[in-house]
């Protein structure tokens, strides 16, 4: 019985990892924002972006992408205020995650969200509901600069 019980206690605590792998694998947060009951995140794990739509229970989407992968691009552009913006391509369709913002002069508010498009077509703008911002987690200019087909705004 006490066999059984120490057993049991091993299988709850996690094996010990190197210091060298120990945070390799621990998502470090890009983006997060809440847009209606979904929310849309992108993660920073290991060297690769990733990118996730859904609740809390359910995930719907996610993608994987880094600079090799071909599927994810970064471009920064003015409008009224600086524009950032991530996009990660699957198949046929992009989802762009941005922030832009704000600019007191032209009366333009700081706005954030993400847009899904079809080749150059939009076809879905949701506001996050709370401004978010890119966190400087990643070096985004490491990967292949977007056209400005892609632009979110």
């Amino acid at each position: 019985m006490k066999t059984l019980a120490i057993t049991m206690l091993l299988l709850l605590v996690p094996a010990p990892s190197s210091a060298a792998g120990s945070s390799a694998g621990m998502p470090k947060p890009i983006f997060s924002c809440g847009i209606g009951t979904k929310r849309v995140s992108v993660n920073l794990v290991g060297s690769q972006l990733v990118y996730h739509y859904g609740t809390q229970q359910k995930e719907e989407m996610s993608i994987i992408g880094d600079r090799q992968s071909g599927n994810v691009f970064w471009l920064t552009q003015r409008m009224a205020g600086v524009e950032y913006q991530l996009r990660f391509k699957s198949g046929a369709y992009s989802y762009i995650v941005y922030t832009v913002e704000g600019n007191a002069m032209s009366g333009a508010r700081p706005a954030a969200g993400l847009v899904v498009m079809q080749g150059t077509k939009t076809i879905s703008d949701k506001k996050c509901a709370k401004y978010a911002e890119f966190q400087p987690n990643f070096d985004f200019s490491s990967l292949p600069e977007d056209s400005r087909e892609y632009s979110a705004m």
